[in-house]
């Protein structure tokens, strides 16, 4: 997949440890996931219709202002998929309690989508070391 700026054209190429890419994908993804649980966890669902009205559109904002050259953006997308992973991975280990199985689909969705925040989250720090950002 190209990304914004095209694979031979990136201002941005010799950029070091930039992954904004990678985190605009995983949180358009994450975006996709949410609003497919909110479809079919119905335990919580009354959350995920928040989380999907406000959450994935602002998650899709910030996807699309991800750049090298706002490391604002960079931050900010750290912290959001920061809080996300804690809200999800904390919905996921409640899911699992309450089955009691690794192959619930509850608890997999919910830890799929607190996996993909905390994927989002290393490659926004990564890249905030990388660009030399300090927190």
């Amino acid at each position: 997949m190209e990304n914004d700026y095209g694979e031979h054209d990136n201002p941005f190429a010799s950029v070091s440890h930039y992954h904004g890419d990678v985190v605009r994908r995983l949180f358009i993804a994450a975006g996709i996931a949410i609003l497919v649980a909110a479809l079919v966890d119905e335990v919580i669902r009354p959350f995920y219709l928040f989380v999907a009205a406000f959450g994935v559109l602002g998650f899709v904002i910030l996807a699309g202002l991800t750049s090298p050259a706002m490391r604002t953006t960079m931050t900010i997308n750290m912290l959001a998929a920061a809080a996300m992973f804690l809200v999800f991975e904390y919905l996921a280990i409640d899911a699992y309690i309450i089955s009691r199985s690794f192959i619930e689909p509850i608890f997999l969705l919910r830890q799929f989508i607190a996996v993909m925040f905390l994927l989002a989250v290393y490659f926004s720090t990564k890249t905030l070391r990388g660009t030399g950002t300090r927190l």
